[in-house]
């Protein structure tokens, strides 16, 4: 089975350097301004300083990865991409990208590792002598285990988890290792008639949440015998940790057995199956293109927002029977975490940041429920013409519907994923999105709709801090700024 590394951008590659220094602790302080890009002092996590520096860690994953038995190879660069910390006391989780290099045949590849911090002094050495215990790494993919799966970084207190092994996902390494080859059969039959042949399954992992989740994508090459004719189906993989798969399972297929052709103006991706001993949903892929793609290549962005508007409308009208519920108390604590990771991260928006976030939670009220997306991102709308659908249907639960739209506006107007559109451009597509929302839902929505934008950007901003982007700090301060222009109706 050919597998492909996942793709990460990643800054220019770092020269190879000899064995670092012992670590020591990092101080700074009280008055000492923090340089763009560092966390503010955590007293339950004083490595945090040191293990959010892309190029501190660079040196540090030298030192302390080593080589699986009978592989060669390099770390060349390191680039933090997701950071999960201040949502649990005893531990943070901190997900890099590696650029790992072959010196023998000079191949490259990016490779995702986790650090696992804990407060609780020892505990990470505790817990990597236990995972070295369990043996874990016979189901890991020859391609992707050129490292020990397992590493220890004392100076830190961290354990690292190299992908695919994931203890909280021990099926992973199994999927990726030979479960993708049992779903050509399922390929090829909506390729229609012929004697179609199967080509080696490649695949390509896409996402990946430590400890939560992960999303593969699988082509299989095919040839049909008689005309010569190929072709490559493919479909999406995702890994779960929980009985979540099988939930949206079953809401995805009773969507599409209810669904008639032109009774919906858009669709939710279809599934093929779940595969149960493996918790892991296979989803076909969508139609067309992302809504962030056709953004980014800028083909009549104000037109494909408006179609959107009008899908996301429908969505909302729709009597699909969701049993999961969203309620407005997990809205105000979703709001509550967001806002209090980005004090925390930000502290000198507190004046201009703490009052609006107050503002929105307090005047956020309960509604009629519809069915909501959650979390519709401009990555989970894709466009077919004027057909869209849309993905990661993991989340959908009934709620306020005005989340949705508010969430999607904020993302575009953040330019999350979306660097390559001016700030004004950005502006005016998410606007000319928002206001056609609103041309198809009633009047009174209005009011609340600028409640809901302005939570939006506290929680979009709250995702970038985690997302551990190039200039993080920067452009968090710029999106949390937003919510006071929304709170006064400026996107709607």
């Amino acid at each position: 089975m050919e597998l492909e590394s996942p793709p990460a951008p990643l800054g220019p590659l770092a020269p190879e350097a000899g064995r670092q220094a012992p670590l020591a602790p990092v101080s700074r302080g009280p008055t000492e301004p923090l340089p763009l890009g560092a966390f503010p002092h955590d007293p339950s996590f004083p490595q945090l300083a040191r293990a959010s520096d892309a190029v501190q860690m660079l040196g540090i994953f030298r030192e302390h990865l080593r080589p699986a038995a009978g592989r060669a190879v390099e770390i060349v660069d390191c680039a933090p991409f997701r950071f999960r910390c201040r949502q649990s006391e005893t531990r943070c989780v901190l997900q890099y990208t590696l650029r790992l290099k072959e010196p023998g045949t000079g191949r490259r590849w990016d490779q995702w590792v986790t650090g696992l911090i804990y407060a609780e002094p020892g505990e990470a050495e505790r817990m990597w002598r236990k995972l070295r215990e369990g043996e874990p790494g016979p189901e890991i993919p020859e391609p992707w285990g050129a490292l020990e799966p397992v590493g220890f970084v004392p100076g830190l207190d961290m354990v690292v988890e190299v992908f695919p092994y994931d203890r909280r996902l021990p099926q992973l390494g199994r999927v990726m290792n030979g479960v993708v080859r049992s779903l050509s059969p399922l390929l090829l039959e909506r390729l229609g008639p012929g004697r179609w042949q199967a080509g080696e399954p490649a695949i390509a992992p896409s996402r990946y949440r430590t400890e939560l989740g992960a999303v593969l994508r699988v082509a299989v090459p095919a040839r049909e015998e008689g005309s010569g004719r190929r072709e490559t189906p493919g479909c999406y993989v995702k890994v779960y940790r929980n009985e979540r798969g099988r939930e949206t399972f079953e809401l995805l297929r009773a969507w599409a057995e209810g669904a008639r052709p032109g009774r919906r103006p858009y669709a939710l991706v279809r599934p093929l199956t779940y595969l149960e001993e493996h918790r892991a949903l296979v989803l076909e892929e969508a139609p067309g293109s992302s809504l962030r793609d056709l953004l980014l290549e800028a083909r009549d962005p104000v037109a494909a927002m408006r179609t959107v508007a009008r899908a996301v409308a429908a969505f909302h009208e729709d009597d699909l029977e969701v049993s999961r519920r969203y309620s407005l108390e997990e809205h105000r604590e979703d709001l509550r975490r967001a806002a209090a990771l980005v004090l925390w991260a930000c502290p000198e928006k507190r004046a201009k940041f703490g009052g609006v976030a107050a503002v929105v939670e307090h005047a956020l009220e309960d509604v009629a429920p519809a069915p909501i997306h959650r979390d519709l991102t401009p990555e989970h709308v894709f466009l077919a013409g004027n057909h869209v659908t849309f993905v990661d249907a993991d989340s959908i639960a009934l709620g306020d519907p005005l989340r949705d739209p508010a969430l999607l506006l904020a993302h575009i107007a953040g330019r999350v994923g979306l660097d390559a559109l001016s700030t004004d451009q950005a502006r005016a597509v998410a606007v000319a999105f928002g206001q056609e929302y609103l041309r198809q839902v009633p009047a009174s929505w209005r009011k609340r709709f600028r409640l809901h934008c302005a939570g939006a950007f506290i929680e979009v901003a709250a995702g970038i801090m985690r997302s551990q982007g190039p200039g993080w700090r920067e452009r968090v301060g710029e999106v949390a700024s937003s919510a006071r222009h929304a709170l006064v109706g400026e996107f709607g």
